[in-house]
């Protein structure tokens, strides 16, 4: 044999040989014990719409969902306290050929260099996960290659409704595919929670063109208002065996998530920025973030009028505000007033209201 290990309860405990347990950082996927949810409860996301940091839906469907941060602890027998919860708020029970609604996570191509695709050497992965689903029976999880248009699912078997229970499912590797060296999508992995007949092809464990997520026994979770969907301690890995979760600290999360994604928040009278009025109703600041993934960000704000521009103790409230001259650090964010600025004169952008925040957004 090429490798001698020792498995207890199922997962990996060592390893030796030629085929060792890659050293680094083994999870590929961001996030996957949920423990950022920036953006706190999100309510009927739309097609291709964030929810849990890092992770995003695409759908083509009637129904809606609500996606919270779940702190219950469904998982905590495999030693977690955070999960994502899909809580169905309208039913989708009849689903179109088109139809789909899958909780994906976009993973960054150059960090995925080492998966050899398109050599001979290529590398398999393990995908392992803890699942709580409505109903029993073949459910599926499967991997889009973005830059090569080719796609791979495995099924598992959920073996009692409403239970959590944990999986691990092996994908072959690609020799045929692609992946750039780039800041762009090297791979999607997907959970579909429900999909019609024009994503449902292929065969178990092997690689096709184009994006598919399972065979025809598709379940559809979104069928009943009632159902509730839990995803937690999401592992993807170099290798054919799954081995424990790489629990790592909140602080790290959060860090990596930044990269794609900021929210600053700010209460009542919080400065966000210091600049100098270019006109009588502009006024320009630096706002600074964490390094993002690529340059050219964009932002988002609350309500432009609960922020204000602070000049010599008078507040002038904005009317809008936005931002230009973005780079992966920074941008100019411009504040607009009806009228009252002095052209050169130091000023501050401020909120005036609690809740205000500003979102800094460079998602893959």
């Amino acid at each position: 044999a090429d490798t001698v290990g020792v498995t207890a309860g199922g997962v990996e405990q060592f390893r030796f040989g030629s085929n060792p347990i890659p050293g680094g950082e083994k999870n590929l996927v961001l996030n996957g014990n949920f423990t950022v949810a920036q953006r706190g409860t999100v309510t009927s996301p739309a097609n291709a719409a964030y929810l849990t940091d890092q992770w995003k839906n695409f759908q083509t469907t009637g129904g809606a969902v609500t996606v919270t941060q779940d702190t219950s602890g469904i998982f905590a027998a495999f030693g977690t306290a955070t999960s994502m919860k899909i809580d169905v708020t309208t039913a989708e029970s009849s689903v179109a050929s088109g139809d789909r609604f899958v909780v994906a996570q976009p993973i960054e191509a150059q960090n995925l260099q080492h998966l050899k695709y398109g050599l001979a050497g290529a590398e398999a992965i393990t995908v392992s996960f803890c699942f709580r689903s409505p109903k029993s029976g073949t459910h599926y999880v499967a991997i889009y290659q973005a830059d090569g248009d080719r796609y791979i699912w495995r099924p598992f078997t959920v073996a009692s409704a409403d239970t959590a229970e944990q999986f691990s499912l092996t994908f072959a590797a690609d020799t045929g595919g692609t992946i750039n060296n780039d800041t762009g999508i090297g791979l999607f992995l997907y959970f579909p929670l429900m999909a019609g007949s024009s994503f449902e092809a292929g065969s178990d464990n092997t690689w096709a063109s184009g994006e598919k997520y399972g065979a025809a026994t598709i379940q559809n979770l979104l069928d009943n208002t009632s159902n509730n969907i839990y995803i937690g301690l999401v592992q993807l890995e170099v290798g054919s065996v799954a081995t424990d979760f790489a629990h790592e600290d909140i602080g790290t999360t959060l860090n990596k998530c930044l990269r794609y994604f900021e929210y600053q928040s700010y209460v009542v009278n919080t400065f966000v920025a210091i600049g100098f009025s270019n006109t009588t109703t502009s006024q320009q600041c630096t706002l600074q973030f964490t390094e993002k993934r690529a340059s050219g960000p964009t932002i988002a704000v609350s309500t432009a009028s609960q922020f204000e521009v602070n000049r010599q103790g008078t507040d002038v409230a904005c009317t809008a505000i936005s931002g230009s001259g973005a780079s992966k650090v920074g941008m100019t964010f411009i504040a607009t007033v009806s009228s009252g600025l002095t052209v050169g004169e130091a000023a501050a952008i401020r909120s005036n209201n609690s809740g205000n925040f500003v979102t800094i957004s460079s998602e893959l």
